[in-house]
């Protein structure tokens, strides 16, 4: 699908483009002019198009930047040195829209990173639940630089690369490699550059060949994981778990398993 045609929904989709197949939705971020940076209606866009696509027959779902030279570099900074105080507010309270949005969408999302993924892009990454990059793609949190902290969702880099790495990126704003990202456990996989967005689409492909319920109930159970504390992230797993058990899904995987040749 190009960036200017509509999707299910009618949602307006001016800056991205989306295409489907075999229950894999990659939605492109369409701004390579801008680095692919977001602007405030940008963000509330996403946040519907991710809802439309998950309600609709896609098993997982493939971030990615046009271009080749950013997935995104953030916020757009142009929109951004116009903001009111109020108006940088509304901008944070539409970024957080985002970033649940991600985090709760009912299917495995995964970011396809070709080179940079900056400030608000990089936190967006973080909230994906799989992260593939090209050797050359670069991760950072230069907000410190733009004279403003990095708010919200990035609360979430300490718990997966560690306080004294997030300090270091968040006081610096200096942005590390794929391959410093992948040891620290921002990044899944690191592929060569040309080949991220395939090997992403494979995954999500592979991804979407396991029963779809269980998808979405094992998403809940990491969402408990990273929210809860420890005592209610095990309870809530098992109650989870075993709501799995309603329906005929574990029963014809286990059978179908069973039969398998072997």
């Amino acid at each position: 699908m190009r960036a200017d045609e509509v999707p299910r929904g009618g949602i307006r989709v001016s800056v991205f483009s989306v295409r489907r197949e075999g229950g894999v939705t990659n939605i492109e971020l369409n701004r390579p002019e801008a680095r692919n940076a977001l602007r405030r209606q940008d963000k509330l866009d996403l946040v519907e198009l991710l809802a439309c696509e998950a309600a609709g027959e896609t098993r997982a779902i493939v971030l990615s930047g046009a271009g080749g030279k950013a997935f995104c570099a953030g916020t757009d900074i142009k929109e951004m040195a116009q903001f009111s105080p109020q108006e940088s507010l509304t901008m944070l309270a539409a970024e957080e829209r985002l970033y649940e949005a991600v985090m709760s969408a009912p299917v495995p999302v995964i970011a396809a990173v070709d080179g940079v993924a900056l400030g608000a892009g990089c936190v967006l990454v973080s909230c994906c639940d799989v992260v593939v990059a090209g050797e050359s793609a670069k991760f950072g949190q230069p907000e410190v630089r733009n004279g403003a902290p990095a708010p919200l969702h990035v609360a979430l880099l300490p718990r997966i690369i560690g306080l004294n790495r997030a300090r270091w990126m968040l006081y610096t704003g200096q942005s590390i490699g794929a391959r410093e990202a992948q040891t620290m456990g921002l990044v899944s996989e690191v592929v060569a550059d040309g080949q991220v967005l395939a090997r992403a689409i494979e995954l999500g492909a592979q991804i979407a060949r396991f029963p779809q319920r269980s998808l979405a109930l094992q998403k809940q159970i990491i969402d408990s994981w990273i929210r809860d504390s420890f005592d209610t992230a095990v309870r809530r797993s098992a109650y989870i778990g075993g709501s799995a058990f309603t329906s005929d899904e574990p029963r014809q995987a286990i059978t179908a398993f069973l039969e398998r040749p072997r």
